[in-house]
C-alpha cells in the first residue's frame, strides 16, 4: 500500500513538473531556427489540425470496417386497443343457424413484445471498394500532414528571419545613432567656438534625428515580427520568446549550393504523391460505380417474444410466446433506367481528368524547382554583392569622418557618406532576408 501511494505521489510530481516545463517552454524559451521548426511541427495550429485529420481518417477506416460486421438491434413494443375491433364468424360454428354471423372479440386488449434482429453482410461489392477507399483517404491525410509540415517549416523560417532582420537593423541603427551623437556633440562645440557654420551643425542634427526615428521604428518591428513568429509556431502571443541564432548564422546556413547540382525527381515530391493518391481514389470511385451492378447478399436472424393480456400485468409471471426466424436476403440489380451506365461514364471521365492533372502537377513541380533554383542563385549573388558594398561604404564613411574631424571634409560630405552607409546596410539586411526566404522556398520546391 505504501509503495502504491509512493508511486502515485511520484507520478503526480512528474505530471506537475511536465506541465510546468511545457508552460515554461511556451512562456519564454530560447529557440534556434531548427528548434523553432521542430516545436512548430508539434504545436502549430496547422500541424495540430493535420494530425487530427489523420486520427479522423483512421476512425473512418474503422467505421467502414464496422459496416461489414454483424449488425444487431433490439426492439420493444406495447399496444392497447382503445376500442377493441369486432370480428364476424359463422354462427353455425357455435351451433347457431346457417347463414348468420356471430359478433365476437378476438384477441386481448393489450399486447407487449420484445424483438432481436441480427444481420451479417455476406457479399456486397460496394463494401469492399469502400473499405479500400477509406484506406486511401487515410493515406491522403498522411500526405496532407507531410505537406503541412513543409509549409510550417517554410513559414517558421521566414518568420524567424523577419525577427533577425528587425534585430540586426535596430543594432545597426543604434550604432549609427551613437556615432552621430558623438559627431553632433563635437559639431556643437565647434560651432560654439566659431570654427564651423550653423548649417553644418544643423545638418548633423537632422541626420541624427532621422536615424533615431528609424531606430525607434526598428525596435517596434522586433515586437511585431516576434508576435508573428509565435503565432506561426503555435505559441500564445502574450508569451515571451528569444532567438538563439543570429542573422549571420542563419544566413551562412543558407549559402550552401551543394544540392543545386542534384537532379530533381518530381515523383519523390509530396505534391506528386498526393495527386497519385487522388488518382487511386478516383479509380476506386469508378470501381465502386461498377460494383453497384453486382448482387448483394446478407443473412439475418430474428427473435421475437410477445405476451397478451386484458390488464397491464405483463410482469406478474405472464407467459411470453417466443418465435425465431433465420433467412437470406438477395438483391440482384437488373435494370436502372441507364442511370447506372451514365454514372459509370462520368466516373471514367473523372479518371481521365485526374490523369491529365497528374501530368500537369508533374510539370508544375519541375517548373517550380527550376524557378526556385534560379531565384536562390540570384539572391545568393545579390547577398555577396551587398556584403561587399556594405564593407566599402563603411570604409568610405570612416575615412570621411576622419577628414571631417580634421576639418578637411564638410558636414554635407559626412552626411552623404552616412546615408550611403545606412543604405548599403539596409540593402545587405534585405538581401540576407531574401536569401533566407529563397532558401526556404527552394527547400519546399525540392521537398527538402
Amino acid at each position: 500500500m505504501y509503495k502504491s501511494n509512493q508511486l502515485k505521489s511520484w507520478a503526480f510530481v512528474l505530471l506537475i513538473s511536465s506541465s510546468f516545463a511545457s508552460f515554461a517552454q511556451a512562456s519564454g524559451q530560447t529557440f534556434t531556427l531548427e528548434q523553432a521548426q521542430a516545436f512548430a511541427l508539434e504545436n502549430s495550429y496547422m500541424s495540430l489540425n493535420a494530425q487530427r485529420e489523420i486520427t479522423k481518417s483512421q476512425k473512418k477506416v474503422n467505421e467502414t470496417i464496422g459496416t461489414g460486421l454483424p449488425q444487431v438491434s433490439a426492439t420493444g413494443n406495447y399496444q392497447r386497443y382503445i376500442q377493441t375491433p369486432l370480428s364476424l364468424i359463422p354462427a353455425s360454428a357455435f351451433g347457431g343457424p346457417e347463414g348468420e354471423f356471430a359478433e365476437v372479440f378476438l384477441g386481448t386488449e393489450q399486447q407487449m413484445g420484445l424483438g432481436l434482429r441480427a444481420e451479417q453482410l455476406i457479399f456486397n461489392g460496394s463494401y469492399f471498394v469502400g473499405l479500400q477507399a477509406a484506406k486511401v483517404y487515410l493515406e491522403l491525410s498522411k500526405n496532407d500532414l507531410k505537406r503541412s509540415d513543409m509549409e510550417v517549416k517554410q513559414m517558421v523560417t521566414i518568420a524567424y528571419g523577419n525577427v533577425l532582420v528587425a534585430q540586426r537593423n535596430s543594432e545597426i541603427l543604434a550604432d549609427n545613432a551613437e556615432s552621430l551623437k558623438k559627431s553632433a556633440f563635437e559639431t556643437e562645440e565647434l560651432y560654439k567656438n566659431g570654427f564651423i557654420e550653423e548649417q553644418d551643425k544643423d545638418q548633423i542634427q537632422l541626420t541624427l534625428a532621422n536615424v533615431q526615428n528609424s531606430y525607434n521604428n526598428a525596435v517596434r518591428m522586433i515586437e511585431i515580427s516576434k508576435n508573428q513568429l509565435k503565432f506561426t509556431m503555435g505559441i500564445n502571443v502574450e508569451s515571451g520568446i528569444e532567438l538563439a541564432d543570429d542573422l549571420v548564422t542563419v544566413t551562412k546556413a543558407s549559402t550552401s549550393e551543394a544540392y543545386l547540382s542534384n537532379e530533381f525527381n518530381p515523383s519523390n515530391h509530396v505534391e506528386f504523391q498526393i495527386i497519385n493518391t487522388q488518382k487511386t481514389a478516383t479509380e476506386l470511385l469508378l470501381k465502386q460505380q461498377k460494383s453497384t451492378a453486382l448482387p448483394r447478399l446478407s443473412a439475418f436472424y430474428n427473435f421475437s417474444s410477445n405476451s397478451f393480456a386484458n390488464e397491464f400485468d405483463f410482469l406478474d409471471n405472464k407467459r411470453f410466446y417466443n418465435g425465431q426466424l433465420i433467412g437470406l436476403n438477395l438483391n440482384v440489380p437488373i435494370f436502372s433506367g441507364l442511370s447506372r451506365y451514365n454514372r459509370i461514364q462520368q466516373a471514367e471521365i473523372d479518371v481521365e481528368k485526374i490523369e491529365t492533372t497528374k501530368t500537369q502537377v508533374e510539370q508544375q513541380l519541375i517548373l517550380e524547382a527550376q524557378n526556385a533554383k534560379s531565384e536562390y542563385t540570384f539572391t545568393l549573388s545579390q547577398y555577396n554583392t551587398t556584403e561587399s558594398n556594405m564593407e566599402l561604404a563603411q570604409s568610405i564613411y570612416t575615412k570621411t569622418k576622419v577628414k571631417y574631424e580634421e576639418g578637411i571634409s564638410s558636414s554635407i560630405e559626412l552626411t552623404t557618406a552616412n546615408n550611403q552607409l545606412l543604405e548599403s546596410q539596409a540593402n545587405f539586411i534585405n538581401a540576407a532576408f531574401q536569401l533566407i526566404q529563397a532558401k526556404a522556398n527552394l527547400d519546399k520546391a525540392l521537398n527538402q
